[in-house]
């Protein structure tokens, strides 16, 4: 199934980029996004960098075949690998999520780039899979939702974060 989402964030290109490599803004955002707990991990070598995230996600919510998978919850490793900032400062991240122990993963891209000089747009293009012979597309649909509420929550925080910098 793909998942594509495209916001304007209210930061540079640059600012935007450093918000995401920001171990208080991945709290955040897993915070919002619903998550029991989070442990966060942030690698710079040079202009590049790797973010992995690990939330503690409750089924509470969850519709009920899915909740059949993962009785006591999930765990979720998001990993993305920052390249370096190209002419105009943009910048793309290579996605993986794996979702432990629901046979499911989600890979893909966010892009990140100057959209004027105080904005940046951030597009995610991915691919969500079950691997469930039979039923991985009822699956993939009733994740949906819950992927969906996940990037709101995040955008949210987004702007949230940008909000308050620009009061400070």
């Amino acid at each position: 199934m793909r998942v594509r989402h495209e916001s304007v964030v209210p930061l540079s290109a640059a600012q935007t980029f450093e918000m995401n490599l920001d171990p208080r803004y991945q709290q955040a955002k897993c915070a919002a996004g619903g998550a029991a707990g989070a442990e966060v991990t942030v690698t710079r070598s040079g202009s590049t960098a790797v973010v992995v995230t690990r939330r503690s996600l409750l089924p509470h919510g969850f519709p009920a075949l899915i909740r059949k998978f993962i009785p006591s919850g999930l765990t979720t490793t998001e990993t993305i690998r920052w390249g370096g900032p190209d002419a105009r400062g943009g910048r793309v991240g290579e996605l993986e999520v794996d979702m432990r122990p629901a046979p499911v993963s989600m890979t893909g891209t966010i892009t990140l780039a100057p959209d004027g000089p105080s904005s940046a747009r951030v597009v995610l293009d991915a691919e969500f899979r079950a691997h469930v012979p039979m039923i991985g597309r009822s699956l993939e649909h009733l994740a949906r939702p819950i992927i969906e509420s996940t990037i709101r929550a995040e955008e949210d925080t987004g702007a949230q974060w940008a909000a308050e910098r620009a009061q400070s």
